[in-house]
């Protein structure tokens, strides 16, 4: 997802990788830095399901397959920039690169940099030091292995404020080995070339096949080579465009084409989302309905009803432009207002998924017009080195985290020499009885359901010593809590005994 593009025609220079290849559909191919609205989106119509998804997943259960079209849409615009450039004779891998560290690198680091100033507030040392470990290896651009190599599935791992990164792993992997692919198919024939690509596809495709089912399918989730089939199509899809389609997009029959596959494209998008949910054997074949769904949309051109009307509406197509900032935002924010107001009890307005979407929504609009606009605006040279030198030091400072993470959550600086008190009956607990080691305690509390008339824990009963959350207490129902106190407004340190019998 590391390419959701936001192009701007107005400012954007023809040999920048923001262009798009165009396949128009009743008229002559148009030039490559020839802007397509719909492309942008296309972009929304595959944002939009993964941000209701998030928040809500039980309301829209495949939205996450969004993140397939964004594949499809990268591969399509990426590889028409390769083939154009390695067609010319301009193709260097510096200069490629250096376009790549200037689209995604500004956003990544106003976002990963907030990630971790919300950490160290809101997060203890365990969830603190995973989220560090999945952050480094997204500055590496390897996330989508660091995650990969963790026991709990995709579907399981909603408390990490960084999993989104592993989609642009797996793009920016794609795209080590993807330029060189491109030079090999420049200098084949058309039809061989067309081989090259189909059996590239069919290689990663059955790959993903193989690994289905395994460790939960999270191999074929995560794994590379499982998702290379998705960007290979679009980049098909760019190549057949520049050399064999250009007649049909002449030809008379040209809108009828473009219409049904418009239709066609949009019904197998619509019945992914409907019908794929976590309990699929995803990707595998149900990775098709949004893979193929999404080329044929691009395929049908830009003057289709579907891509003319509703893609390239102006609201639509702006969101398509933010979406990569929406994507980046949205997650992290909704990890942490989950974790400090949970579902299981009320929370305020501003603690809502709803709410958190919107916000998500204004800091996207300004990362993208203060900070993504300004910066393609300006061909200063050192703005790459500098972005360079930001992300190696987020690499630099998630490993020190990782490594202390207690020394990086304001938690648990607050919780150093906090002494448990001498355990009394839960009745007795009162806030004028409260240990004095215990800072920042604002009060003391009990639950009378929990009293067992013990008032110590039983002999050999393991002795339970934790800090949890006031909404986290109904899981504690099998323990004897003797008392807890409140800890910086947030968390209660207990000290409890397990049950006999």
């Amino acid at each position: 997802m590391a390419d959701i593009d936001k192009r701007n025609s107005n400012i954007d220079e023809p040999d920048t990788e923001y262009d798009a290849v165009l396949l128009s559909d009743h008229a002559p191919p148009a030039p490559s830095h020839s802007y397509r609205p719909d492309i942008d989106g296309l972009r929304t119509l595959a944002v939009l399901p993964v941000l209701v998804f998030h928040a809500y997943p039980k309301l829209f259960p495949g939205g996450f397959i969004g993140v397939d079209i964004f594949f499809v849409i990268s591969g399509f615009l990426i590889s028409g920039i390769l083939f154009k450039e390695h067609k010319r004779g301009k193709f260097t891998y510096a200069s490629f690169y250096e376009r790549r560290v200037r689209r995604i690198f500004p956003t990544l680091i106003i976002v990963l940099s907030a990630t971790l100033w919300l950490g160290y507030l809101y997060l203890m040392a365990p969830k603190l030091k995973l989220m560090a470990a999945t952050m480094f290896a997204g500055t590496v651009f390897a996330a989508n292995l660091q995650v990969l190599s963790l026991e709990k599935a995709y579907f399981d791992l909603g408390a990490n404020p960084v999993l989104h990164l592993w989609s642009l792993g797996v793009e920016e992997q794609f795209y080590i080995l993807w330029p060189f692919f491109c030079a090999i198919i420049m200098k084949l024939s058309y039809k061989r070339a067309i081989i090259f690509q189909v059996a590239f596809m069919v290689l990663s495709f059955g790959t993903n096949i193989a690994f289905l089912g395994y460790r939960d399918n999270k191999v074929s989730f995560y794994m590379p080579l499982c998702r290379f089939w998705q960007m290979s199509m679009g980049g098909l899809l760019s190549y057949v465009a520049s050399q064999a389609l250009e007649p049909l997009a002449t030809s008379d029959n040209a809108p009828k084409y473009g219409g049904w596959m418009s239709v066609v494209g949009l019904g197998l998008v619509v019945v992914g989302f409907a019908t794929v949910n976590e309990d699929r054997a995803f990707p595998g074949f149900w990775a098709l309905l949004p893979t193929v769904g999404a080329t044929l949309l691009m395929a049908a051109g830009p003057r289709t009803p579907f891509n003319r009307y509703i893609l390239s509406n102006a609201v639509v197509v702006y969101i398509g432009k933010i979406s990569y900032c929406l994507y980046l935002w949205h997650w992290p924010l909704l990890v942490f207002s989950g974790d400090r107001y949970p579902a299981t009890a009320p929370r305020p307005f501003f603690a809502e998924p709803w709410f958190i979407l919107l916000v998500s929504v204004a800091l996207s609009i300004f990362t993208y017009e203060d900070v993504e606009l300004r910066l393609r605006r300006r061909k200063a040279k050192w703005i790459t080195p500098v972005l360079v030198l930001g992300i190696v030091a987020l690499a630099a400072f998630s490993a020190a985290v990782h490594t202390y993470p207690a020394d990086f959550s304001l938690t648990e600086r607050g919780l150093r020499g906090v002494a448990p008190p001498v355990v009394k009956r839960g009745a007795n607990l009162t806030g004028g009885n409260v240990p004095a080691s215990l800072k920042q305690a604002q009060a003391a509390i009990y639950d009378g359901d929990w009293q067992k008339d013990l008032s110590e824990c039983p002999k050999d009963s393991p002795y339970f010593k934790d800090i949890v959350r006031p909404s986290d207490f109904h899981a504690r129902d099998n323990y004897f809590l003797p008392g807890g106190v409140f800890l910086l407004g947030r968390w209660v340190r207990v000290w409890a005994c397990q049950l006999i019998g």
